[in-house]
């Protein structure tokens, strides 16, 4: 099972508490940096386009292999059991079937799980361009791909929302301000997303980390 991410210097030590010393039991563990185009790092600011065209790039790069492959934003916690639990996972889907995390309103392409081969690559490749086109980030590309298309191209589903969680898969709809949070047990992975700049996204997941560490026994694949 192969890990992937991405960074930029502003989540360049997010990455490495929360994603790359937690990537227990991976194989491969693939972690690029770009260049800081989005000066904020946070949703949706200036350069926010941009730096999610690198997260394309990055799996662009990805060999046509068929190796089955977590992709995780750097704002992601990883919990016990992730690398179990997604090899798992990945044996009952189709083998050009790309899962998305549950971000309730939409798809959500902070955690992903597929293998990359000519289909998937295809579909990566064509998100990139109409993201370029378009000027939207690839979560919008994707969505309107979805609601607009007559078929997709490759087989897509949704990853469970009580392994592959964030702060709107547990009840909320308006971004974390700070409130107490209720991860669960079964989580292998929490996004924060729902939660907008580099400091509240460091708060939240030290927070998610710890109550990992106090009261969630790694669940079983």
């Amino acid at each position: 099972m192969r890990l992937l991410t991405y960074y930029t210097p502003t989540h360049a030590e997010m990455c490495r508490r929360f994603v790359l010393s937690r990537a227990w039991a991976f194989s491969e563990v693939r972690s690029l940096e770009y260049p800081q185009t989005c000066p904020t790092g946070a949703f949706k600011q200036e350069g926010w386009n941009r730096c999610m065209d690198d997260k394309l790039d990055a799996i662009l790069r990805l060999p046509a292999d068929g190796e089955p492959t977590l992709y995780v934003d750097a704002d992601v916690v990883l919990m016990p059991g992730v690398c179990q639990w997604a090899e798992n996972h990945i044996r009952g889907m189709a083998f050009d079937e790309i899962a998305y995390s549950d971000d309730v309103v939409q798809w959500c392409a902070g955690v992903m799980l597929f293998r990359p081969t000519t289909k998937t690559l295809r579909w990566w490749e064509l998100v990139a361009d109409m993201s370029r086109l378009l000027d939207q980030p690839d979560q919008d590309v994707i969505h309107a791909l979805r609601a607009n298309a007559k078929r997709l191209p490759v087989p897509m589903s949704v990853l469970p929302a009580d392994r592959v969680c964030n702060w709107a898969t547990i009840g909320n709809r308006t971004p974390w301000q700070g409130e107490p949070i209720e991860v669960p047990p079964s989580c292998v992975a929490w996004h924060a997303n729902w939660c907008i700049g580099v400091d509240a996204k460091m708060d939240m997941l030290e927070r998610v980390s710890k109550r990992e560490t106090r009261q969630a026994a790694a669940p079983s694949p």
